[in-house]
């Protein structure tokens, strides 16, 4: 049987009304029917795919009625439509499928150490990540090292990967992607997909990326590394200066995407350094002169007056959020189908 996202969902849904007992065996309804009428199994499939995905265009429609959503969405889609978007992929799309968050992991590695757990929480509480990263780091570098290849190395079956990440070849099957992620979710899924990119880069040693991205060739940027080794990853604040300020390599990766406009999805968008270097781009060069960019962004528990001041924040970024409140996958997944509804 297939192991699609979307067909692994309709099996559930099928299953979720119990098994079928025959002399005391029990059988999934899913398996039976495929089994036993394959053309009436692709019939039902079809008519519950139909129906989820006008569910999902409904639900994205009702998102853009909050917050000016619409004008700002009709924006976005006449980029990608031109083709002029690259996707930003942020931690948030590898949660369903039980990666951590990045304050998650911090809080886990500390709680496994004899570092001062009111110091750490302090740095956590500011959104000083780096900096705790560091301590964790300066405390024992090969214990958050092994910390980090055990969270995000797993090896994981495209069948064991959940949530919006899984469509993502669907919705965008001929970009480069962007992430700041550690794991392999993306090449695992895309290439499940028989849609490996050309090329992997990471960005450490990513001077090639702007002739790749400028030729059209489909690129896998991980721009802050991988989980695989200290001399692969920018995770400390000494690793993030080295390769934001002294080297540049990572900021003039960062300056080639505007060359394009990035769409950030299940990316908190917290002042980080990537936001900082954006930020300097457009202070320097004029933001009429540069790329619009957009996010798919999670209201939370924002009250509206934080709202505003958060996207005046974003805007000095150029980034331009389109907000939700509801489930963060099942929303960026409806906006997601509606920017693709009559590709």
């Amino acid at each position: 049987m297939s192991n699609s996202y979307l067909e692994r969902k309709f099996i559930n849904e099928l299953n979720e009304e119990g098994v079928i007992n025959i002399r005391g065996i029990e059988f999934e309804r899913g398996r039976i029917l495929a089994t036993l009428d394959r053309p009436a199994y692709d019939d039902v499939f079809n008519e519950w795919l139909n129906y989820y995905k006008l569910q999902k265009l409904e639900q994205g429609r009702n998102i853009l009625t909050r917050h000016n959503n619409q004008n700002r969405f009709n924006k976005l889609k006449g980029l990608f439509q031109n083709n002029r978007i690259v996707p930003f992929i942020g931690a948030g799309l590898s949660l369903p499928t039980g990666l951590p968050l990045w304050r998650d992991f911090l809080v886990k590695v500390q709680n496994e150490s004899s570092i001062n757990q009111e110091v750490f929480s302090s740095l956590l509480d500011k959104g000083e990540f780096e900096e705790a990263a560091q301590l964790l780091d300066e405390h024992c570098a090969t214990h958050l090292q092994e910390q980090l290849d055990n969270e995000y190395g797993k090896y994981l079956k495209p069948k064991e990967i959940e949530g919006v990440i899984c469509r993502l070849p669907e919705f965008f099957p001929n970009s480069s992607i962007v992430t700041t992620n550690y794991d392999s979710l993306l090449k695992v899924i895309y290439e499940s997909n028989n849609k490996s990119f050309a090329h992997y880069l990471i960005g450490l040693n990513a001077m090639e990326f702007s002739r790749l991205l400028s030729s059209g060739q489909r690129v896998l940027l991980q721009l802050h590394g991988t989980h695989t080794t200290r001399s692969k990853r920018v995770l400390t604040v000494d690793e993030y200066n080295r390769h934001y300020n002294e080297n540049n390599t990572i900021s003039n990766c960062i300056y080639q995407l505007f060359s394009k406009s990035i769409l950030f999805l299940g990316c908190s968008l917290s002042v980080d350094r990537t936001i900082k270097t954006l930020q300097e781009i457009v202070s320097e060069k004029g933001s009429d002169n540069l790329a619009r960019h957009y996010a798919f962004l999670s209201l939370g528990k924002m009250s509206d007056d934080d709202r505003i001041k958060r996207q005046e924040e974003l805007a000095k970024a150029n980034i331009f959020p389109i907000w939700y409140d509801d489930d963060h996958d099942e929303c960026i997944e409806a906006l997601l189908e509606l920017l693709i509804e009559g590709r």
